[in-house]
């Protein structure tokens, strides 16, 4: 009886995790980038919201096309409900990063907004006269 409680929780907590949504905006955020990879555009909407909903409207509207990558690493700092995260991925041979929000709808992470890092600096004060 055990064992079938066990499968029967492992199962659920497998569900909740599939269906948009993480348990933690690093995971969210290795998800949903790997879900946009795989040319799977329809999980990605599930894990987005708000701004994130329409850019993934604009990859869905493109074709979706599916395209290689390798995350290489997630960084997130998280403040209450909401996180900033970093992910740095390999694609077609070039380095890249890319900026998420999240924050947390109905206790699941979800994705907010993203871009590509393009790494320009335009608050700095060094040079100016």
């Amino acid at each position: 009886m055990k064992l079938r409680t066990l499968l029967v929780g492992a199962v659920a907590g497998l569900v909740l995790t599939a269906c948009g949504g993480g348990s933690s905006p690093e995971d969210t955020t290795k998800s949903f980038a790997q879900a946009l990879a795989d040319g799977n555009c329809d999980k990605a909407m599930e894990m987005a919201v708000d701004n994130a909903k329409e850019t993934v409207q604009g990859s869905i509207d493109a074709g979706c096309e599916k395209y290689d990558t390798d995350i290489k690493k997630v960084s997130c700092e998280t403040e209450g409900e909401t996180a900033t995260c970093t992910c740095e991925e390999t694609r077609t041979g070039m380095d890249m990063t890319f900026n998420y929000d999240l924050k947390q709808v109905d206790g699941a992470w979800k994705v907010s907004a993203y871009q590509k890092d393009m790494g320009l600096d335009l608050g700095g004060e060094e040079g100016a006269e």
